[in-house]
């Protein structure tokens, strides 16, 4: 038979701290999957646009294809058909503050997106959120994947 241990690693302070931080990243992702999806879908350009949400060094993987920087990644938006979003689901989790200087957090998206003269098409995208030097978050990392189906 195997056994498995139910034995706690921490207080249940710690526990209850932990499960807090990650309540808060899922209010925090809540806001920023209807901030980011409505500029993909209506505002990529301007001084308000998708862009802005990003950091300056990040990096984003759009099916296989990896754009680096603002300047990279506009025009990696600027290049798709108009579209529309519909989200499936979200999670979030903190991220350990010894991976990123730092507090960071993760975010995974399922949804489908329909471009202009495109049928609908189901897709998953993992974000990377880093605070910068303000209380704001910004993206530092971007991987979007269509999915197959199968």
């Amino acid at each position: 038979k195997a056994v498995v241990s139910t034995q706690s690693t921490g207080s249940s302070d710690s526990i209850m701290s932990r499960a807090a931080e990650i309540v808060t990243c899922n209010e925090a992702a809540e806001s920023f999957w209807k901030t980011y999806y409505g500029k993909l879908d209506k505002q990529r350009h301007g001084t308000h646009g998708l862009v802005n949400l990003y950091l300056p060094e990040a990096t984003v993987t759009w099916n296989g294809n990896t754009s680096q920087g603002k300047n990279a990644i506009a025009e990696l938006f600027g290049n798709l058909p108009m579209s529309t979003t519909s989200v499936y689901s979200v999670d979030a989790q903190p991220i350990n503050e010894r991976a990123f200087n730092n507090k960071a957090m993760m975010i995974a998206v399922t949804g489908e997106v329909k471009y202009a003269g495109k049928s609908k098409k189901e897709f998953a995208q993992t974000f990377i959120l880093q605070k910068t030097d303000t209380t704001m978050m910004k993206i530092s990392y971007d991987c979007f994947r269509f999915m197959n189906e199968i």
